[in-house]
């Protein structure tokens, strides 16, 4: 492997601004320590790297790293293997616990922005995930809503509404995040029209490509996205170099896309060409 790029002290890798180069405006972290924060930035730009090579880049110890790699290892930020550390399996979803805890300010102002679009009684089709979750409760500020959702954690946020019509479909639970997923789940969504949907995504790839976790949930997404008048995608600034291994849909698929730091400048420019509108909340 060639020369590894220096980290920028005090910014966060992965910052860019209008030409490609820094932008001095820190993305916030992953996981609130700088340097776990780089390495996995590191981890995230090469794919693979070697402790010796990790330890010239932020200026530590290979002891220093292997006990980083470990820990962050075992969080599932990243894998180990011999000598070394790698970006995480794109088949296994973080815990839905860590998720809850992870950009939850981000996720909040991305909430704020998407409930303020959504107008009174209007039909919403609401996916699952903790950043929907977060939508969810944003909704609090909206009157009289038909809510179809396939999430359980969501629907328990809102049923208690007098004015909301709340509906849920059968269908198989994953424990991963109270999901409702199964052939018959994606019959009862087909006899809906949404005015917009809600969703979010595991990654955002490089070319636009969202992806997700779980071939049933694609499943009953691509459902609620074919019967929905417009679709809004929720994503904080980390699944833009997150991984995952199931295609849910091009980014042309989505009216807005909502999330907290701008992305990537060629991600940026691409959105521009797909006419995907883009809204940076501020927290």
């Amino acid at each position: 492997m060639g020369s590894v790029p220096q980290p920028v002290p005090g910014a966060a890798i992965g910052a860019a601004g209008p030409d490609g180069g820094p932008s001095g405006r820190a993305i916030p972290g992953v996981t609130g320590n700088p340097r776990y924060d780089r390495l996995i930035a590191l981890i995230g730009a090469h794919g693979h790297m070697r402790i010796d090579e990790l330890a010239a880049s932020l200026g530590v110890s290979a002891q220093t790293i292997r006990r980083d790699i470990r820990k962050l290892a075992g969080e599932g930020f990243l894998s180990r293997y011999h000598g070394g550390a790698a970006q995480p399996s794109s088949a296994i979803n973080v815990a839905l616990e860590r998720r809850e805890a992870t950009h939850v300010d981000e996720k909040r102002a991305i909430a704020e922005a998407i409930a303020a679009r959504v107008p009174d009684r209007s039909t919403l089709f609401l996916s699952s995930g903790t950043t929907v979750e977060h939508v969810a409760r944003a909704l609090d500020a909206r009157r009289d809503l038909r809510v179809v959702t396939t999430s359980l954690r969501v629907a328990s946020l809102l049923y208690a509404r007098r004015d909301f019509d709340v509906m849920v479909p059968g269908g198989r639970l994953r424990p991963q995040n109270a999901g409702i997923v199964g052939p018959s789940a994606e019959a009862f969504l087909r006899g809906f029209r949404a005015d917009t949907m809600v969703m979010s995504a595991g990654a955002v790839d490089a070319d636009g490509t969202l992806l997700e976790y779980d071939v049933g949930e694609v499943a009953v997404m691509r459902v609620m996205m074919a019967n929905a008048r417009q679709v809004f995608l929720a994503v904080d600034h980390a699944k833009f170099r997150a991984s995952a291994s199931v295609k849910l849909a091009g980014c042309e698929e989505v009216d807005v896309l909502f999330t907290d730091a701008q992305p990537p400048a060629p991600l940026a420019a691409l959105f521009a060409r797909r006419r995907v509108e883009l809204v940076v909340a501020s927290r």
